[in-house]
């Protein structure tokens, strides 16, 4: 009688050993399938303008009237008018539509090129 209790014990130890030796592999095994998972193709992989894509655009909207303010990315930051990883903050893209050009027309951009300025901004270390 003493064997059977004492085995019978063992097995109750050892089947919660194994519980429990689930659990976590089960954890893993989750943590593993969904880093194997593939991206999902129908989502785009954001795209990050280059500096040469932002100055052509500045150069091809703004130098037109604004020669000195716009010559280089170093004279942008160093004039204040774009403040890296702050897009709201920046001159440069608050501007965008807001305020008069000379000739009565505004500083319009598209909303493709709008969006090129504000992601180059926001991605600027």
């Amino acid at each position: 009688m003493k064997k059977m209790m004492l085995a019978a014990a063992f097995g109750i130890v050892l089947t919660l050993i194994y519980v429990s030796d689930m659990d976590s592999w089960a954890a893993d095994n989750a943590t593993k399938k969904d880093a194997a998972k593939p991206a999902d193709p129908n989502q785009a992989a954001p795209v990050i303008p280059t500096e040469d894509e932002f100055m052509k655009l500045i150069k091809d909207k703004c130098a037109r009237c604004h020669p000195k303010a716009t010559p280089s990315l170093d004279a942008l930051k160093k004039m204040k008018w774009i403040q890296p990883g702050k897009p709201e903050s920046s001159p440069v893209y608050k501007v965008i539509g807001k305020n008069k050009k000379p000739g009565g027309t505004y500083h319009n951009l598209t909303d493709t090129e709008k969006k090129l300025v504000y992601d180059f901004i926001k991605n600027m270390k």
